[in-house]
């Protein structure tokens, strides 16, 4: 398969990842987000069940098998996780720091690929990992203009065990779609229809456990969330589905959807600040660069 094949599906899953950061952070700036997340990817599912229908696809179902539903369950828990610390630093944080901090998952998909994959890192890649660093500590530097103690900021710290369970997440898909060479629709399926029980559960737990009881508002952009995600997803792994396809790469190519989401941002949501992030920014991009795709 020519590298062209699958960088198309890549790119269109990073596009649409772009417009999925800006619809998440509108939904759940000062909002609750257990609610956002069980109403968004509840959208999401029935998105993605209505463009299998649509695609005469809901045959694939019937492939749904113990691997297949294992292996999707650990996924929405995984991603689960994920998301709940991000949403949690979104709902704070400016979206020009806590989504770039996010796009740093490639990175630590390399160190895990590293003893599981054998994509043994070059010296130019162990310096992109030195430039990653420089690039949080950048960051360091221009929180401090906004009044954010980048260290020591609890939401902070919910954005980079966000990007960890992200890179978690990237590591099955190569195990899941290249090892096993499961089928992509059906492990979807599963994957999405857990993301909605894991939610529905956590809202429900917290709830009775009397934590979580933020004020929960309506947003048209909260359908969105869930229904542009499933698109991002479809397409990223209909592109990783081909094989050999370097899971670094693809995790790396994916993520340059955090260039958009900072312009883009930074416009509707009327931030500052700018060049500094900008700066930290372009090293975080530039170290993740040279650590997967360095030879």
């Amino acid at each position: 398969m020519s590298i062209e094949a699958w960088t198309g599906w890549i790119l269109a899953s990073a596009t649409m990842l772009a417009l999925y950061d800006l619809a998440k952070k509108a939904s759940v700036r000062d909002n609750a987000v257990l609610p956002v997340l069980l109403i968004s990817t509840t959208f999401g599912f029935v998105a993605y069940l209505a463009g299998l229908g649509a695609g005469g696809r809901l045959g694939a179902l019937g492939e749904i098998a113990g691997p297949v539903l294992v292996l999707g369950l650990a996924k929405s828990a995984i991603v689960g996780t994920s998301w709940v610390f991000t949403f949690c630093a979104l709902r704070t944080l400016p979206i020009t720091i806590a989504t770039p901090i996010r796009a740093s998952a490639p990175a630590l998909v390399l160190l895990i690929a590293v003893p599981l994959y054998g994509e043994i890192p070059s010296v130019l890649q162990g310096l992109g990992m030195a430039i990653v660093l420089a690039g949080y500590l950048a960051f360091s530097w221009a929180g401090r203009y906004e009044g954010i103690d980048f260290f020591r900021n609890r939401a902070v710290w919910c954005a980079i065990v966000g990007a960890v369970f992200s890179a978690l997440s990237a590591i099955w898909d190569k195990y899941v779609f290249q090892v096993r060479a499961l089928p992509v629709e059906s492990v979807q399926f599963v994957f999405q229809a857990g993301l909605v029980a894991f939610y529905a559960l956590a809202l429900v737990g917290s709830r009775a456990m009397g934590v979580g009881r933020e004020e929960f508002g309506w947003r048209w952009t909260i359908p969105l969330v869930g229904i542009l995600l499933a698109g991002a997803d479809w397409l990223y792994f209909k592109g990783l589905a081909h094989p050999g396809v370097p899971v670094s790469a693809a995790s790396l190519m994916r993520r340059f959807s955090v260039v958009l989401t900072f312009l883009l941002g930074a416009r509707f949501f009327n931030e500052t600040n700018l060049v500094r992030k900008g700066i930290a920014l372009a090293a975080i991009v530039s170290g993740v660069g040279l650590m997967c795709l360095a030879k």
